[in-house]
């Protein structure tokens, strides 16, 4: 069969051009470029949210367990250090009823960070066994972090409200959440994530092998919970105004472990001057 001749107002197809194309491919290029960081960020946002809202309901319930406990925080372990948080979770179960509210979703350890920093840190083992501290027997056991009673933790009670005592055998005591000491509730923080930089301990060469990134979980920042069970995301810079965690004294008092309680500076809620004497 004879092709049909082209009629008057048809064209052949025209294929594009290697200039063309190369053009595409960079206008696709750039929006990728763009788009990309801004979907990161909303990712990271709604992580965010989700941290805020895990903290508010563990206000809740240490507000509830405090009603309970003549107004003192869960205890910890038996030397009562503020390291092992996961004990004060397990302490909490009765009033959340939740293990995934100890889970930031920016977490990068599965087990949980305060149970990688006290198992995993590479110098020793530090976890308790429950059944040694009045929690349930584990049947999990050690080598999966006592999982069926601790829940995996990501955040960590300030230690400002936990006074260990390495007497023989240990006398801790616990502050309270009404305690003199505190100076403000609205200021004074309860519980952070945990860490809140990389140089937290077990230091930066562990925690970066956690996917932790510098400077917090959240877009350069971390969520705190608040003694009047408010939780709210600071920048990094406002935590540690110094850039470390040993900036010596009086800077310390600037710290967000500081803010609200006697030996905080005056102007975050506590009661030091600028050069870190008591206010009388």
């Amino acid at each position: 069969m004879k092709n049909l001749p082209l009629q008057r107002n048809e064209r052949p197809a025209k294929a594009f051009t290697l200039i063309e194309l190369l053009v595409v491919i960079a206008i696709i290029a750039i929006l990728a470029a763009i788009l990309f960081p801004v979907f990161g960020r909303a990712r990271e946002n709604a992580r965010r949210t989700s941290c805020l809202s895990n903290m508010k309901q563990i206000g809740l319930g240490v507000l509830q367990y405090a009603q309970d406990y003549d107004g003192l925080v869960p205890a910890t372990n038996a030397g009562g250090d503020s390291f092992e948080a996961y004990t004060s979770a397990a302490r909490l179960m009765p009033y959340v009823k939740s293990f995934q509210l100890f889970r930031c979703p920016s977490s990068g350890a599965e087990m949980g960070t305060i149970q990688a920093m006290q198992r995993d840190n590479g110098g020793g083992d530090y976890m308790t066994d429950p059944a040694t501290i009045g929690l349930p027997a584990s049947t999990a056991g050690r080598t999966k972090y006592f999982n069926d009673v601790y829940p995996p933790m990501d955040y960590k009670f300030n230690a400002s409200f936990y006074n260990p005592n390495y007497d023989s055998p240990p006398r801790p005591t616990f502050r309270a959440l009404d305690s003199p000491d505190i100076r403000s509730a609205t200021w004074a923080v309860m519980m952070s994530e945990y860490p809140v930089a990389r140089f937290n301990w077990p230091y930066a060469t562990f925690w970066s092998g956690k996917g932790q990134p510098e400077r917090g979980r959240h877009m350069d920042g971390s969520v705190m919970l608040h003694v009047d069970g408010h939780a709210k995301w600071y920048q990094f810079t406002k935590l540690y105004p110094h850039g470390t965690e040993d900036p010596g004294w009086p800077q310390a008092s600037y710290m967000w472990n500081f803010w609200g309680f006697e030996w905080g500076q005056s102007t975050l809620g506590g009661n030091r001057d600028t050069n870190g004497n008591p206010i009388s």
